[in-house]
Order: C-alpha cells, then structure tokens, then sequence
C-alpha cells in the first residue's frame, strides 16, 4: 500500500469510528470488532483504537458504567449487565469493578420488588402458581440474583 491509499484508508477507518462513536459510547473491543468487519486492515484499526485511547474518545471503565447504569434504569440485574458488558469485551476484573460499586447503591431486592408488582398486573387473571412462575422466569432473564427474586415472590 502507498503512502496516499494508506492515507485515504486511515482517513476512512477514522471517519468511520468516529461515526460509530458518535451514535453511542462504545468499548475499544466493540469498535475493533465493526472496524475489522468493515473490512480495515488491522493495523490501522490498532493505530486508530489507541489514537482514541490517548485523546478520551474510548474509554471501557467510563463505558462499563454508563452501560451499567442505564441497564440499571431499564430495570436489568446485575448478572445479565455484567454478560452483556463481558460480551462487549470488557475485561472481567474491570466489570467486576464497576458491578460491585453498583451493588454499594442499588437495592437489588426493591428493584425486583418494583418490576414484580408492575409485571404481576399483567399475569392478573392467572392462576396463582403460574403466576409466580411467570414472574421467577421473568425475573430471571432480566438478570436479577435468585436470592432477591425468592424474598420477593415469596411476598406475593
């Protein structure tokens, strides 16, 4: 590759992450994965991630808590924020980092408490052992610790 195709690519590659970062905050393993499938070549895409590093564009640990905190806002549990952050190639220790802050603030068990009441409205003509049932399962794939979700269910 010459100097002006290797110019033209870098210009693309960048105009390209930028574009992706201005839609919505991403991880550095994120933005990696959609350049390399774009077809970059690798080298430029380290070149840029780093070049986005240094000037605070990218950032995991800002990112980890922003996706932290507004799946907490959907409401979502802890276990299924930290897969999805896994899953977006934050490093383990950095998303168990920002989950145990988390856990400082929330009450996990009022969360589930809030999202049972409001989902148990629409299981209302249910029998009431299917009824809970429905509400664990859901529960559940939202992400919550089944520790919460039995002292809650229990209630009900």
């Amino acid at each position: 590759m010459d100097g002006t195709t290797g110019t033209i690519e870098l210009k693309k590659a960048k105009g390209y992450a930028l574009r992706l970062l201005k839609f919505r905050p991403r991880s550095s393993d994120e933005l990696r994965r959609k350049m390399l499938d774009k077809g970059f070549d690798s080298g430029v895409v380290a070149g840029i991630i780093q070049e986005l590093i240094g000037t605070g564009l990218l950032d995991d640990a800002a990112f980890a808590r922003a996706w932290l905190q507004y799946r907490l806002n959907k409401p979502m549990g802890l276990r299924r924020i930290a897969l999805e952050l896994a899953d977006k190639g934050i490093p383990k220790e950095l998303v168990e980092s920002v989950c145990r802050q988390a856990m400082e603030n929330v009450d996990e068990v009022e969360m589930v408490r809030r999202l049972a009441a409001k989902r148990a409205r629409k299981y209302s003509d249910v029998d009431p052992l299917k009824r809970r049932k429905r509400l664990m399962d859901y529960l559940a794939r939202r992400g919550f610790s089944m520790s919460a979700i039995m002292k809650v269910i229990r209630g009900i």
